[in-house]
């Protein structure tokens, strides 16, 4: 237990770290990654390699724009349908699909992107991660495993079969080093907990 929580931990804020990434970045954002710059966590210092300076936030805006929002051609697409629905944006099956993950968590959510947008995604993969936390803590050890399939299943299913695309977008497009570096670390990461994940489901003593 005293080694499961710190590592758990450590994957949750990875993934609510990510997703704070990939909104339109502001004043906040820099000064949490400045603040991780000296953390002794290994993948926070992979997520921080590249930050920029204050003064830097509004270029920083600008490669995000181009890259994520548009207005004319999106370079990288921040959503699952686009690469798994052939481009399409509007209400796929694979939006359909994330929407539902999220009902059967009972997650009332005002989204402030699309369901299947990267941020929400990764911010989802935090919220199982822990309620799995929290089942150990209560010794619920049936319900950690059944948290430990859903976020198998849903890099299965979601982040972990478009993740490589869009970031190979990105990093053809981006004109910053911060997202060329977090979205390759992004694509590195999701990969090395997907095989973690099933490791651990392959070999039920490992599940905490």
């Amino acid at each position: 237990m005293m080694e499961f929580l710190p590592r758990e931990c450590e994957r949750a804020d990875s993934y609510k770290l990510l997703s704070e990434c990939y909104y339109l970045p502001d004043q906040k954002l820099i000064r949490t990654l400045s603040g991780l710059k000296e953390s002794r966590v290994a993948l926070y210092s992979e997520i921080t390699k590249y930050v920029p300076e204050i003064n830097e936030i509004e270029s920083l805006k600008v490669d995000y724009s181009k890259l994520f929002v548009g207005p004319y051609k999106v370079l990288a697409p921040p959503y699952g349908s686009v690469y798994l629905e052939d481009g399409r944006r509007v209400m796929t099956d694979s939006t359909i699909d994330v929407k539902n993950w999220y009902r059967r968590e009972r997650l009332n959510i005002v989204f402030k992107e699309a369901p299947d947008h990267i941020a929400v995604e990764l911010e989802f993969m935090y919220f199982l991660i822990v309620k799995q936390m929290q089942a150990v803590r209560d010794s619920d050890y049936k319900g950690a495993t059944s948290y430990l399939k859903k976020q198998s299943a849903f890099l299965n299913t979601h982040l972990g079969r478009w993740v490589p695309v869009f970031a190979e977008k990105v990093e053809k497009n981006a004109k910053t080093m911060f997202y060329q570096n977090v979205t390759r670390f992004t694509e590195s990461f999701i990969d090395q907990d997907s095989k973690s994940l099933s490791l651990r489901l392959h070999f039920p003593a490992s599940l905490v």
